[in-house]
């Protein structure tokens, strides 16, 4: 199983603490997607920093090309 969450909501937002949170499975390809709340003081990774903001826009809008891409950048960094 894989997890992955990201901030919806900009700083300034009430809603901030609301993540997107998705879970899957490599092998079986099912996924699940929910809200979740993460603590405004925490930080969470950002797999798709090094990316255009116009290429993260879209993989956001996306939660099976962005499951995608995650996996494929997880057996990138698999030695």
């Amino acid at each position: 199983m894989r997890s992955y969450a990201y901030r919806y909501h900009p700083p300034e937002s009430t809603s901030y603490e609301r993540c997107v949170s998705l879970s899957w499975c490599s092998g079986c390809r099912i996924y699940t997607g929910t809200m979740a709340h993460v603590p405004r003081h925490k930080t969470l990774p950002d797999a798709l920093a090094a990316l255009p903001l116009d290429e993260r826009d879209r993989l956001r809008r996306n939660e099976v090309r962005l499951i995608a891409y995650l996996e494929r950048r997880t057996g990138e960094e698999t030695p």
